[in-house]
């Protein structure tokens, strides 16, 4: 999700990458929360996979003593090499809700001139998408009865309901975000933002949620020619990192966002809203319903996708290897 109204085109005059450089210490090597007891080999399944391209492999201890193990002494387990250094996260609708809100503010345009909003036009056509406001302000216009308002006073209007719904008290923390970015900074791996909101906006959050000390760097859309779905705020964002793009995790609410990470070459983790479940994101490596349970520290496969299921157009998808 992208903050609405947010400026477009290239990169503000003096603009940067926040970021405080490598630290030198790789993560230490985890398993995932959710994963099952004997489940530490990391192996890529899907060969297909470009996002996946570092394999991780861990002997069994289960197997018994390595060769040349001396008798009665315990047996060697090899460790693991992490699949992943780094977690890229997106901004809104990630670690914030400013997605609620926006569906709100747009809502109340809508009721203005007597027209209902649906909530999967909304989702597909505007969220994680500032170029869908022109497209959702034409749906109104063509409800109107009479004279539509030309496009100018509707966007003045939007941004007035703006003010009203994107608040401290209404763009909350998202469930299981700060016990993510602290296991994450836990287990070693390094953290940053890759958002294409203008920077005021993004640190605003970041400060106001108390959570900016968690990432190494902070990429915007000002800092960036092209937001997303261009890749090139994961690619500065891995960039600031000193990092390969494979070797991070990126975490997404909207399509646009995920095709951003996808297209960067980064391992796509998606986490939907309640207002984008009914999305399809079969493009994802991994769908969560939140941050709650998951560390990033295990290896996230590559999600197999069937035919699309009969009647609903969209992809069933199971995990590899699960």
């Amino acid at each position: 999700m992208t903050r609405p109204g947010r400026p477009g085109g290239d990169p503000s005059p003096g603009s940067r990458v926040r970021g405080r450089g490598p630290t030198g210490a790789g993560p230490e090597p985890l398993a995932d929360a959710g994963a099952a007891s004997g489940t530490d080999a990391c192996t890529v399944t899907d060969a297909s996979s470009d996002a996946l391209t570092d394999a991780c492999t861990v002997a069994d201890a289960a197997s018994g003593p390595a060769s040349g193990t001396v008798a009665g002494a315990a047996p060697h387990v090899a460790r693991r090499a992490p699949c992943h250094d780094a977690v890229v996260f997106d901004l809104d609708g990630t670690l914030v809700d400013s997605v609620r809100p926006d569906f709100l503010a747009c809502s109340a345009l809508f009721e203005e001139y007597g027209v209902r909003l649906p909530q999967d036009l909304w989702a597909r056509e505007v969220c994680g998408r500032p170029e869908g406001y022109p497209r959702l302000f034409a749906v109104l216009r063509d409800g109107c009865g009479g004279a539509p308002p030309d496009e100018g006073l509707l966007r003045r209007r939007l941004a007035a309901h703006w003010e009203t719904y994107m608040t401290p008290d209404r763009v909350h923390l998202l469930p299981g975000v700060r016990g993510a970015l602290e296991r994450a900074r836990a287990a070693g791996l390094r953290l940053a933002v890759a958002s294409s909101s203008e920077s005021g906006w993004v640190h605003r959050w970041l400060r106001h949620h108390g959570i900016g000390h968690h990432f190494d760097a902070v990429v915007t859309g000002d800092d960036v020619a092209h937001r997303k779905p261009a890749p090139d705020a994961y690619l500065a964002a891995a960039s600031a990192l000193a990092l390969a793009p494979s070797r991070c995790v990126a975490v997404e609410d909207s399509l646009t966002g995920v095709a951003a990470a996808r297209a960067a070459g980064m391992t796509v983790v998606a986490v939907p809203t309640a207002l984008t479940r009914g999305l399809d994101y079969g493009a994802a490596d991994r769908v969560l319903p939140d941050l709650r349970t998951v560390d990033f520290t295990a290896p996230l496969r590559r999600a197999a996708r069937s035919a699309p299921s009969a009647g609903t157009g969209r992809a069933e998808t199971r995990e590899v290897g699960a």
